[in-house]
């Protein structure tokens, strides 16, 4: 898994947050900036390549991360953060949902909002919805999880930006993945499934090319989860490179499926512009 050829020129770079470009302080919101981040953002917009961070976290809205970003010393242009949230927003309003009941922050609340989505709050006696979406949440209690259980057995659709188990924290600790625990719960109890928008969903991928011009098969992705933005990128057609930097090590990118796996493994996001796939015609 070392520079696998790939036919189509790279035109863009997504990167993963968490575990890629850096690890977020749970108790202060914070983020540290991890190794050679700083330094592969300064490269691709000093080539010209678009980069975009695409997050599988609703811990904030889009516009809040620019800024605890850029105080780690990750610079990225206007509109270059995505999050599944935000990829929700832009779907359920397409498909034409108007009133959705959300168990979650304001990560999750302020897409719908600005999308022109009615937002509900999970609680007892809620009017009737179109859909819930989950998102992560500090605090929850059991009256907000029957609250969704309860609109889904009204006939509410039920989404989720992320069900991943975990993402990796500082410290090395992992974080557990709230939204992914209370849609297992949902399901076990309405029999429906929930339907996902973020990775390893390939929906983003249609944000980000009409955000930058580049096709999927014409984009990196780079991150530090062989199971969300790796199979996510090896769906779509991109070119797939895992770092070590987060909740798995070389062997454990190696052990995915042949199909699913990273094309390329490294130890960090040192010298990343410098690898033969970024090589410019």
């Amino acid at each position: 898994m070392t520079g696998a050829p790939h036919s189509h020129p790279i035109k863009a770079a997504v990167f993963d947050i968490d575990g890629t470009l850096a690890l977020l302080d749970k108790e202060t919101g914070t983020y540290a900036a991890l190794p050679g981040a700083a330094q592969a953002l300064d490269d691709c917009r000093a080539r010209g390549l678009p980069a975009v961070a695409y997050t599988n976290g609703t811990f904030f809205p889009p516009a809040h991360y620019y800024p605890v970003l850029a105080a780690a010393g990750l610079e990225l242009a206007p509109g270059h953060v995505l999050t599944p949230a935000a990829v929700a927003a832009q779907a359920l309003a397409r498909d034409g949902y108007r009133r959705i009941m959300v168990l979650g922050a304001e990560g999750t609340t302020v897409p719908l909002e600005e999308a022109g989505i009615e937002v509900i709050a999970a609680a007892r006696g809620a009017p009737p919805v179109d859909a819930v979406l989950l998102g992560w949440c500090k605090d929850f209690n059991a009256e907000q999880v029957e609250s969704v259980v309860q609109a889904v057995w009204d006939g509410a659709r039920p989404y989720a930006g992320s069900v991943a188990p975990y993402f990796a924290g500082a410290g090395g600790k992992r974080l557990l993945g709230i939204s992914g625990a209370i849609a297992a719960a949902l399901t076990n109890a309405t029999g429906v499934p929930v339907t996902v928008f973020g990775k390893p969903e390939t929906a983003g991928l249609e944000i980000v090319s009409a955000l930058t011009g580049a096709r999927p098969q014409e984009m990196a992705i780079i991150g530090d989860d062989p199971k969300l933005e790796i199979r996510m990128g090896r769906r779509a057609g991109a070119y797939c490179i895992g770092v070590t930097t987060g909740i798995v090590d070389a062997a454990g990118f190696g052990a995915q499926p042949e199909a699913e796996r990273a094309h390329q493994v490294l130890p960090s996001l040192h010298g990343l512009l410098s690898q033969p796939v970024f090589a410019r015609d």
